[in-house]
């Protein structure tokens, strides 16, 4: 039996995601373990606490390609996107993922926000909906299938009511799960993923990142994929307009006032 200290979808207790296994506020336990969290790397929290033990430098993504960051670029300065992996039914297993990815002046990637869940099609809408109107994005990629079909009429009619306005684009299922990551992975290797160091969601993201493809789930590393086939098609963030100095005409620096004690204007002269 493993019963780790903060539980996952299906915990064997009943405890909700993020739950610690024991939350007594006078023992101080559940405090403790967020402190250990938020300061211990990926690996150690995975192997140590969650008793899922990851590899260290990772097979297809590797650990150095991943940087944690403690401050996000300017949102003006960034192209961003997003993708989404949808899972059929909710409750089996499979996931529903969005992820939000933002590109910058240098062509460097930074991840953005991330949504994650085992939810009917209600919940996994509007928290599209919500990422959508947050950030903004350019462009959504998602694959084709029984869910666009299925969902998105009510997809559509909920981004129309909720003003979340963003363009679709579908790509068609092809190959397995590591070609469709290709596209990402070169990237990442070239430049690297800054990931928010405080985000929640980050040691989960980073451990099924290391693990895959032999992992238990990919749900996240689909979400990926599809934006990588849409960052084909990016183009880089915007740098920051510089404050050019006011210039002075020449004859202004000769003449400070319009005329001098004999009545010469630098106009005239």
């Amino acid at each position: 039996m493993s019963l780790p200290p903060e539980a996952k979808e299906g915990d064997p207790l009943g405890r909700a995601p993020g739950e610690m296994l024991w939350a007594d506020d006078t023992y101080g336990y559940a405090a403790s373990l967020a402190r250990v969290k938020a300061e211990a790397s990926t690996r150690s929290w995975a192997a140590l606490y969650q008793q899922r033990p990851v590899p260290d430098t990772g097979d297809y993504f590797q650990a150095a390609w991943l940087h944690p960051t403690d401050s996000l670029p300017d949102r003006t300065t960034l192209r961003v996107y997003g993708g989404s992996d949808y899972a059929v039914t909710s409750g089996r297993g499979d996931s529903t993922v969005h992820v939000v990815v933002g590109m910058d002046p240098q062509g460097r990637l930074w991840l953005l926000d991330l949504w994650r869940g085992q939810a009917v099609a209600d919940a996994w809408i509007e928290a599209f909906c919500d990422l959508v109107r947050r950030w903004r994005p350019i462009g959504w990629a998602e694959e084709t299938g029984q869910i666009r079909a299925g969902v998105g009429p009510f997809l559509e009619r909920r981004m129309r009511e909720r003003g979340a306005y963003v363009a679709r684009h579908p790509f068609p299922t092809r190959g397995d799960k590591a070609v469709r990551a290709q596209s990402l992975r070169g990237r990442m290797a070239l430049d690297g993923l800054h990931v928010p160091r405080a985000a929640p969601w980050r040691q989960a993201f980073e451990a099924e990142l290391l693990s895959f493809p032999a992992g238990k789930h990919d749900d996240q590393v689909d979400a990926l994929g599809l934006v990588g086939q849409l960052l084909d098609r990016m183009v880089r963030g915007t740098p920051a307009k510089r404050q050019e100095p006011a210039r002075r005409d020449g004859y202004s620096r000769l003449f400070g006032r319009d005329y001098d004690e004999v009545g010469r204007s630098w106009k005239t002269v």
